[in-house]
């Protein structure tokens, strides 16, 4: 019990040496509440368990004076924020619901030119994507740009006969990539985009490393082998 007395006392006397600081008044009722404690435990028969409430109910773990913290904002970790969701991007189920009523599937490669609406970022000539899919793709497109990424195609709605040609550029060993038989692929249904820097982007490029990481949100998908062709499907 001695020494409970001799610590109140010497922070009582470099209480009354120094200037108070400007803190909260609830440290004072803290420390004042965790000396009595420990006093009541000495008092008790354990005056070695009685010292140690001191030290640990006195100590609290400060968070860093941040511009956040004096201004009431969370300190969660950005990590763990979700980012909010695009407006104004189709669903996948309303997507569906779209290419069922317009027939599009069924006439994939011979879309008229009122089925497809010309998007920016061409990087030969104009592009044209189906509806639902130019919105989203602006939308992904000036979101790249706000982050220094600008989004080009080199390729976007394909007719039945351009399609052909590079299935077939692609029989004779021309075409690396895999090319699907007309009918078959996105592209004829203005759904597909390839994105360009002047080449096909890979895994390397800042293109790909921004979609990689925000083109969901957009609706739009990769398919497991071309880094650079990318598919709208829709929000979930």
């Amino acid at each position: 019990m001695q020494g409970i007395a001799h610590v109140t006392a010497r922070i009582r006397e470099i209480q009354s040496r120094v200037e108070q600081p400007s803190i909260p008044g609830e440290f004072k009722s803290v420390l004042e509440r965790s000396l009595a404690d420990g006093a009541k435990a000495a008092t008790d028969g354990d005056s070695a368990q009685g010292a140690a409430g001191i030290a640990m109910a006195a100590w609290e773990p400060v968070p860093p004076m941040t511009l956040g913290v004096m201004l009431g904002v969370p300190t969660t970790p950005l990590s763990t924020v979700a980012l909010p969701p695009v407006s104004g991007i189709m669903t996948a189920t309303d997507l569906e619901a779209y290419l069922s009523a317009h027939g599009i599937e069924a006439r994939n490669g011979h879309l008229h030119d009122g089925d497809l609406i010309a998007v920016s970022g061409g990087w030969e000539g104009s592009a044209k994507l189906l509806p639902p899919a130019a919105t989203a793709w602006e939308q992904m497109r000036a979101a790249a740009a706000l982050d220094g990424v600008d989004l080009k195609v080199i390729d976007s709605y394909r007719t039945w006969e351009s399609q052909a040609r590079a299935y077939e550029a692609h029989l004779r060993g021309e075409k690396k990539a895999n090319v699907l038989p007309p009918g078959h692929s996105e592209h004829g249904n203005g759904l597909a985009v390839d994105v360009t820097n002047g080449s096909i982007i890979g895994t390397n490029d800042p293109e790909w490393a921004w979609l990689q990481g925000h083109a969901a949100r957009f609706g739009w998908h990769p398919i497991s082998n071309e880094t650079w062709h990318w598919e709208f499907r829709g929000t979930t």
